[in-house]
């Protein structure tokens, strides 16, 4: 739609579903649809690259490739909607998510008029049922719904296959088993790629996705009691509780005494290491109940000789937890305390299955 700084225009031809008016690229092409469609061919170029070769590692390379380019290319929109950035704008950041809102709807309705059963949708993404269960014909299938919806300035592109796929509810959160191009998890929403992500919670959270996803509900909430059980009576490893995180000099910071970075970085140097502002330290939290919360230094290959505060991590762990349990009926307090959730038939015992029909993302 040719939407840019460049083209925004109160006499533009191209209205938004806000009332946003730019100017046609006839008149003048914008300065970003330029750049993002230099991006595209190259990203297409790369595409074709990992086509043609068989070796394993250059395919990883490429699908790496080919996968930063896209997120640069979203990101060129995103960010107009974003307060941090120096070009801001709430016209056009809100002319982008109402245009992308008003072509998913367009595709949500001509599929649903097809009796193709949508099972998620948001912005930029669409999961839908294939009719078929032979892996063969679904991707076939994905391909002509592909084709059917690119046109013009509008590219849906089909990107891979679910076997299973488990929402919460909650937009831009969701999991999923990929069985095409290559199997895999998909994980959007959940705190296993945070900065202040721990690995515990992480290789929690992970076994978890993979209960729920082969639909073990019961073995998912027995197994997230357990580890939660184990951290409040401080059965586990301390290097599991890690938080890792890039420090700047101290200066860079509006509040450097509220940062758990700057506070380890210190008592680093007091035990006599080198600290270099940026690089990665690690701490453990040992007490979160008073302000700042209290870290202290880890450092591989020398014995902790701290308590952490197993309950900040238990807390930290449920928390996560329950974003996936709850739709099960076991929220935080339940998964802390070790109850179960009751409603006004008694406990609560029905757990819906994931999907488990292939499903499809733009």
């Amino acid at each position: 739609n040719n939407i840019c700084f460049t083209t925004l225009n109160p006499d533009g031809e191209i209205v938004s579903p806000t009332g946003v008016r730019f100017i046609g690229k006839e008149k003048r092409k914008g300065l970003l649809p330029g750049i993002l469609e230099n991006l595209m061919n190259e990203r297409d170029a790369v595409k074709k690259k990992m086509r043609e070769t068989t070796e394993p590692e250059k395919i990883n390379y490429y699908n790496g490739l080919q996968n930063a380019i896209k997120i640069l290319m979203n990101a060129f929109y995103g960010v107009f909607a974003s307060s941090f950035y120096r070009f801001t704008n709430p016209k056009i950041g809100g002319s982008i998510t109402a245009f992308a809102r008003e072509n998913i709807k367009n595709v949500i309705n001509m599929l649903n008029k097809d009796n193709i059963n949508v099972i998620y949708s948001d912005t930029d993404s669409i999961f839908f049922q294939s009719p078929y269960e032979n892996l063969k014909e679904t991707v076939l299938f994905g391909k002509k719904i592909s084709e059917r919806f690119s046109e013009g300035g509008t590219i849906l592109e089909f990107e891979k296959v679910l076997k299973a796929f488990f929402s919460h509810g909650k937009k831009k959160r969701y999991i999923g088993k990929i069985v095409w191009p290559k199997e895999d998890m998909l994980v959007r929403g959940y705190e296993t790629r945070r900065t202040d992500a721990f690995d515990l919670q992480t290789e929690t959270l992970t076994t978890i996705f993979d209960l729920v996803l082969n639909d073990k509900i019961d073995e998912a909430i027995k197994f997230s009691r357990q580890v939660i059980t184990d951290t409040q009576n401080g059965k586990i490893p301390v290097e599991k509780l890690t938080i890792s995180r890039t420090v700047r000099d101290e200066s860079d910071y509006k509040m450097p005494g509220t940062q758990a970075g700057v506070q380890a970085s210190k008592k680093l140097m007091k035990m006599g290491y080198e600290f270099v502002p940026g690089m990665k330290v690690s701490w453990v939290v040992i007490n979160c109940r008073v302000t700042p919360q209290a870290v202290e230094p880890y450092i591989d290959g020398r014995e902790f000789k701290h308590e952490p505060d197993w309950s900040y991590y238990a807390e930290r762990i449920a928390l996560s937890v329950s974003r996936v349990t709850e739709v099960f009926g076991v929220d935080e307090k339940n998964l802390l305390t070790g109850t179960t959730q009751k409603t006004l038939f008694g406990t609560f015992e029905h757990r819906p299955s994931t999907k488990k029909k292939s499903g499809k993302r733009n």
